[in-house]
């Protein structure tokens, strides 16, 4: 062979094992990316995964400053990656640099609204401007992303803080985001001025956004730090009540195959209490019988009243009026069989029963309950409570 045909082989040989050398470097790179701790390689000119992975680690390991190389290393490999551009960011800020930080985000902020540090750096600083509608619009940008992020509370707490950010949370939140779930179901470890202020969040958000099942552990959550007007606001907002001082007086929401919460009916469990629900959902009443040889709390309801007399109506259809007497009702601090009064008949109206109790401020949750004397089948719907005056 010829020293030409040498110096040819020679070339391809070279121009393969180039190819194979950066096939290698390429593969690293982009494995170092979901592997930051995984072998990476960085100088070459596509080295951004491994210039990011190399930034972040040495971040967590030695600190921001050592960090800054690295990160720009990244942004001149992918001079248009936000995550990138948000990497050096981040390190330029934690170090103390403000103007190099600041000029950085403003890049990252360009490119996208896809990185999370970028939105909590915006976010930031549209609170220290007060731009309250722009504190919101960043919030909801990175929880429409990451629902659950670490940093929720905290940002969330931060813009709910003052009542122009909760007017503009709310805005956000009549979109009906995926988030809006999130902080109304994650509530039990919170301190009461976040519950308080979530609270806010879903009394200027309105209906539509949560349904009632969604707004049970915030309405427990309520209750155990004893608020309860708040409670009974928020579960009036969501649990179509339209404004009634009883919840579903037609039995038409209860699921007996799941507990009872907040201000839900809740049914005896004593196996001598015969509760069956009959009829379809809007035509719906209960079957109830005592099968022991005493008088039950069969159904009761927890209820918060201003003091007034209130005047309570119910229907036995389809119930001897005889045996319709032996269902009997208290409306008290306590589930209190003495306290208990028959229902009295109102006329040309059959098997329609009234009573009126007198509401003093003696304490703020009563108990609506209904009492049943033994061997005495009654049929209970359409139970509706009135303020008389």
């Amino acid at each position: 062979m010829s020293l030409a045909g040498h110096v040819r082989r020679a070339g391809v040989v070279m121009g393969l094992l180039a190819l194979a050398v950066t096939a290698i470097l390429s593969g690293t790179d982009r494995q170092s990316r979901d592997f930051p701790n995984s072998p990476s390689f960085v100088g070459w000119p596509y080295d951004t995964g491994a210039a990011r992975s190399h930034a972040i680690l040495a971040f967590v390991r030695q600190g921001p400053e050592q960090a800054i190389g690295y990160a720009r290393r990244a942004v001149a490999s992918d001079p248009i990656s936000a995550q990138a551009i948000s990497i050096l960011g981040r390190a330029e800020l934690y170090s103390q640099h403000t103007a190099e930080a600041h000029e950085a985000f403003r890049v990252s902020g360009q490119l996208g609204w896809r990185d999370g540090m970028t939105q909590i750096y915006w976010l930031d600083q549209a609170l220290q401007d007060e731009n309250y509608k722009v504190a919101a619009e960043r919030l909801d940008a990175l929880l429409r992303q990451a629902p659950t992020d670490e940093n929720r509370d905290r940002l969330l707490a931060a813009v709910a803080a003052t009542e122009a950010g909760r007017n503009a949370l709310s805005d956000r939140l009549k979109l009906s985001p995926a988030w809006g779930r999130t902080i109304v179901t994650t509530v039990s470890d919170l301190p009461a001025d976040q519950v308080l202020q979530r609270t806010d969040l879903m009394r200027r958000t309105g209906k539509g956004v949560w349904d009632c099942p969604t707004s049970e552990l915030i309405t427990q959550r309520l209750i155990k730090l004893d608020m309860i007007p708040e409670a009974q606001a928020v579960w009036q907002l969501n649990c179509e009540t339209s404004g009634a001082l009883i919840y579903d007086g037609g039995f038409d929401h209860l699921d007996t195959l799941r507990e009872a919460t907040a201000f839900d009916w809740k049914l005896s469990n004593r196996g001598d209490a015969e509760i069956t629900i009959v009829g379809d959902a809007g035509h719906r009443s209960l079957a109830l019988e005592v099968t022991g040889s005493a008088s039950l709390p069969i159904v009761q309801q927890t209820v918060v009243l201003k003091p007034g007399r209130y005047q309570l109506r119910w229907r036995t259809p389809g119930t001897d009026p005889s045996q319709a007497r032996a269902l009997q009702v208290s409306l008290a601090c306590d589930a209190d069989l003495g306290k208990a009064l028959a229902g009295q008949a109102i006329d040309r109206q059959p098997g329609v029963w009234r009573q009126e109790f007198v509401v003093n401020d003696q304490c703020e949750v009563r108990f609506l309950t209904f009492w049943l004397a033994p061997r005495a089948p009654v049929r209970l719907d359409d139970v509706s409570l009135l303020l008389v005056r």
